[in-house]
C-alpha cells in the first residue's frame, strides 16, 4: 500500500515563468542571489552551500495544490558536482504534474554557462526482482552541462496536485536546518482563510509571520542564514535541534479509515472456487495446526508478494479470487484474502493500516503516512486484538516485527468506524550461544555448539531458515560454524524449519578438531573464541575510544540508552572440560549495572570444567545529559573485560 509521491515533468519558457507569482507571493529574483556567492574558504567542510532554498505552497480545501520551489546552489567541491549535475523527478500521470521553470548553470557574476539540460530521459520506475512493485510512476532524469567547482546551479520547478486520491488529503514538509548551510531559507504556506491546516513546528527558534489577504491566509517562515546542526553520540534524533515544519490537512484518522473502508468494502466476497481452495487449505494442514495459523502460513508462504500499484491500485486491494488465481498479491491483497477467508470460517478480522517504520508524528493525518496493511482479530483481555502480518510466515500468528511494536496503527472497522491503536510491545529479543565440550592434552577440541533465539530475535532466525538448506547452503553453514574454532570441522548440523511455529528456533552442531591453545612447558595459553569474548573485544568498547569521548560538561543533548547497546539480551556460555590436573588462571569477574543496561562476565572452574559466561542486556530509556558521566564510567567498566586468552597450568609438562 506504499504511496509513491510523483511529479509530472515538462520544460517551460523561463522568461514567462520568472515573473509568475504563487498565490500572491512574489518569487525571489535570481540575479540578486548570485551576488551572495560565498568565499569557499569559510565553508571548507561542505561540498556546496544553498544561496537560496525557497518553497511556496498554495493549498486548496479539496486537496489540490501548487508547490513552487527555487534552489540556488554554489558548488564548492567535486562532491557537489556529483550531487547537482544530475537531477531527477517522478510523476503519477493523471494525479500530479510538475513544470521545470528553469534549470541553468551560471558563474557568480551572472555569466550564463548553460540555460537548459543537455540530456534528458523519461522512463518507467523498474520493479525490483525481489518483492516487486509494478507502478505507473514515471521518472524524468536530467544531466546539466558546465557544473564545476565555483559555478552556481539555479533550479526552479512548480508541482501541482491535480487529482488527490482522497479529497482534502495533503501533507507538506520543510526542513529549515539541513545537512548543508543555506544563506536564506524561506517557506510559505498559502491556504484558504476558511481552512485551518495542521502545523507542527519542531525546534523552530524563530517566530513565523502571518498575513490575511483576499480570502487567503499566508504563513511565512524565513531564516538567514540557516546552518547545519550536529548531533552527539548516543543522542536521540528528536533532541537534536534541527528546525522543521510539517503542514497537514485538518482531516482526522477516522476520515482515512472511512476512505479505505469504501475502497475495500466490496473486496471480501468469495466465489465457490475460492471457498473450496480455502477449505482445502484448512483441511490439509497437519493435525493440530490452528485454523488461523494454517491460513496465515498459506497466504504468507504460497501467495508470492507482488504489488501492482497502477493508479488507485496502489490503495485498493484486489479481489481474493484474483489473488488466489494468480498466486500473487501485496500486503493489502493478502490481508483482504485473510479477512475474507476468516469471515467464511466464522471468524472476525479487520484490516489495520500502519507505517512499517513507525510514524514520527501521528498528528499529520494523511493516507501517505501509511505503507502497509496487516490484519487484526478481536480477542478477550486487555490486548483486545491479535495481529497478523500476512507478508511473512517467520512470525507466529499474533506476533509482530520489532519495528511495529509500540507504534501507531489504524484499525478499519465496519460501518464507517475505526480505532486508533498502539501495537503491543512483545518480549525483547534474546539470543543465547553455548558451547559444551572438552579438550585433550594436545589442545584438540570436541563439543556441541548451540544457538537459540527468543522473543523478537526469532524473526530474523526464522527468516533465514524458511526454506530447507540445499547441499551448498548446508556446507556453507557448516564451514562458517567451524571457523569459530581454528581448524575446527562441523558435523551433525541440525537446523529447524523456520515456517514451523511449533519448532524451537535452535541451531546445533558438533565441532571437532579445533585447536585453541599454544603450549610452553607446563603452561598452555587458551585462545577464547571471539564468539565467547566480552563486548569490549567483540564490539569495540575500548579504553582508547572512551578517551576520545568529549568531557561530561560539554554534553549538549540527552542520551538514548537504546543507542548504546540496544534493547534485548545476548548471552554466551563456553564450557570446556580440561584434562585432569589442569588449572585455569581466572580473570576477575566483571559486573556493570546501570540505567543504560546490565553487563555480567563470569570466569570460573568447577572441577575440570572451565566456564566463561557473558550476559548483556540493554535498556530503551532516554536519560538526561547529566547522566553522561555515569555512561562513561559504565562503559569504562565494560571495557575492562577484554579477555581474549586464559592461561592453563598443569602439574606435568604439556607434551
Amino acid at each position: 500500500m506504499k504511496r509513491i509521491v510523483g511529479l509530472c515533468l515538462a520544460l517551460a519558457a523561463p522568461a514567462a515563468l520568472a515573473a509568475q507569482k504563487a498565490g500572491g507571493v512574489a518569487p525571489v529574483q535570481s540575479d540578486s542571489v548570485y551576488r551572495l556567492a560565498v568565499d569557499s574558504a569559510n565553508y571548507k567542510q561542505y561540498p556546496f552551500v544553498y544561496l537560496l532554498d525557497d518553497g511556496v505552497v498554495t493549498l486548496e480545501a479539496d486537496g489540490r495544490g501548487t508547490e513552487r520551489y527555487h534552489q540556488i546552489v554554489q558548488i564548492l567541491k567535486p562532491a557537489g558536482v556529483d550531487t547537482w549535475a544530475e537531477r531527477s523527478f517522478s510523476y503519477r500521470p493523471g494525479h500530479t504534474t510538475v513544470t521545470v521553470n528553469w534549470m541553468r548553470v551560471v558563474r557568480p557574476n551572472g555569466e550564463l554557462i548553460s540555460d537548459k539540460p543537455n540530456i534528458s530521459q523519461e522512463s518507467t520506475v523498474p520493479a525490483a526482482m525481489s518483492d516487486p512493485v509494478y507502478s505507473d510512476t514515471k521518472v524524468m532524469r536530467y544531466s546539466l552541462s558546465g557544473v564545476a567547482v565555483g559555478t552556481i546551479v539555479d533550479v526552479a520547478f512548480t508541482t501541482q496536485t491535480t487529482d488527490p486520491y482522497l479529497k482534502g488529503d495533503f501533507t507538506h514538509g520543510w526542513s529549515t536546518t539541513m545537512a548543508y548551510p543555506a544563506l536564506h531559507s524561506r517557506y510559505v504556506i498559502d491556504a484558504p482563510e476558511s481552512m485551518t491546516p495542521r502545523i507542527v513546528e519542531t525546534h523552530v527558534d524563530f517566530k513565523r509571520r502571518e498575513e490575511k489577504t483576499g480570502g487567503r491566509h499566508l504563513y511565512f517562515w524565513e531564516k538567514s542564514p540557516s546552518l547545519p546542526v550536529k548531533g552527539e553520540q548516543f543522542a536521540p534524533d528528536s533532541s537534536v535541534p534541527r528546525a522543521s515544519i510539517a503542514v497537514g490537512s485538518p482531516m482526522h484518522w477516522a476520515d482515512v479509515a472511512r476512505w479505505y473502508a469504501g475502497l475495500a468494502k466490496d473486496r471480501y466476497t468469495l466465489s465457490p472456487k475460492a471457498i473450496a481452495e480455502i477449505d482445502s487449505v484448512v483441511r490439509t494442514r497437519r493435525a493440530g495446526e490452528d485454523t488461523v495459523q494454517a491460513l496465515h502460513r498459506w497466504i504468507a508462504s504460497d501467495i508470492r508478494y507482488v504489488s501492482v500499484a497502477f493508479g488507485l491500485g496502489g490503495y485498493q486491494p484486489h479481489l481474493p479470487d484474483s489473488t488466489i488465481a494468480t498466486g500473487v498479491g501485496d500486503c493489502k491483497d493478502k490481508a483482504t484474502l485473510f479477512i475474507a477467508a476468516a469471515q467464511h470460517l466464522g471468524l472476525t478480522a479487520y484490516p489495520v493500516l500502519l507505517n512499517s517504520e513507525g510514524l514520527s508524528d501521528t498528528s499529520m493525518v494523511s493516507i501517505g503516512e501509511f505503507d502497509h496493511v496487516i490484519a487484526a482479530m478481536p480477542k478477550a483481555g486487555p490486548a483486545k486484538y491479535a495481529y497478523l502480518d500476512l507478508t511473512t510466515d517467520a512470525l507466529p500468528s499474533g506476533e509482530l516485527p520489532p519495528s511495529y511494536q509500540g507504534e501507531f496503527g489504524l484499525v478499519v472497522l465496519p460501518n464507517g468506524k475505526s480505532e486508533d491503536i498502539t501495537f503491543p510491545q512483545d518480549s525483547a529479543a534474546a539470543m543465547t550461544t553455548t558451547f559444551d565440550g572438552e579438550i585433550d592434552t594436545t589442545g584438540t577440541l570436541f563439543g556441541r555448539l548451540s544457538y537459540l533465539a527468543r522473543g523478537s530475535a526469532e524473526t530474523g532466525l526464522r527468516s533465514e531458515f524458511r526454506q530447507p538448506l540445499d547441499s551448498a547452503g548446508r556446507a556453507g553453514l557448516e564451514k562458517s560454524l567451524g571457523r569459530i574454532f581454528p581448524s575446527g570441522t562441523t558435523d551433525s548440523l541440525k537446523v529447524f524449519d523456520g515456517r514451523d511455529m511449533s519448532a524451537e528456533p535452535r541451531i546445533t552442531a558438533w565441532i571437532r578438531g579445533g585447536q585453541i591453545f599454544k603450549r610452553a612447558g607446563t603452561v598452555a595459553i587458551v585462545s577464547v573464541p571471539g564468539e565467547f569474548q566480552g563486548i569490549a573485544s567483540r564490539m569495540g568498547y575500548q579504553l582508547n575510544q572512551l578517551n576520545q569521548l568529549p568531557a561530561t560538561d560539554q554534553r549538549k543533548y540527552p542520551i538514548d540508552a537504546a543507542a548504546v547497546i540496544g534493547p534485548g539480551t545476548t548471552s554466551t556460555e563456553l564450557r570446556i572440560t580440561l584434562p585432569a590436573g589442569w588449572k585455569a588462571q581466572l580473570p576477575k569477574d566483571v559486573v556493570a549495572t546501570s540505567v543504560f543496561g546490565d553487563y555480567r562476565a563470569t570466569y570460573s572452574q568447577e572441577g575440570r570444567v572451565l566456564r566463561i559466561a557473558h550476559t548483556v542486556s540493554g535498556n530503551k530509556n532516554v536519560l538526561p545529559k547529566e547522566r553522561y558521566a555515569d555512561l562513561k564510567a559504565w562503559m569504562k567498566t565494560i571495557a575492562g573485560d577484554n579477555v581474549d586468552a586464559i592461561a592453563l597450568l598443569s602439574t606435568t609438562p604439556v607434551p
